[in-house]
């Protein structure tokens, strides 16, 4: 099923940060992309899926907001 999905359109660029830990008393860089990216297919079967992740961030960083996405569907 997945093979039926194409990448329309991308537009993304990376964002570099730094936070301050506690525990290392040193400032620790962070980074990752942001952007947008457009999807074609019928992504039906994938929807729960998608939907779980606009929920829960997962991946590393997410105490930092990192992992987070929203999906529009048009």
């Amino acid at each position: 099923m997945a093979k039926g999905i194409k990448t329309k359109e991308t537009q993304f660029r990376w964002y570099d940060w730094k936070r301050y830990s506690s525990r290392q008393e040193t400032k620790i860089g962070m980074g990752g992309f942001v952007g947008e990216i457009t999807f074609v297919g019928n992504l039906a079967l994938f929807l729960p899926l998608i939907r779980a992740g606009e929920i829960l961030h997962v991946g590393k960083g997410t105490s930092f907001g990192l992992g987070r996405y929203e999906m529009l569907i048009q």
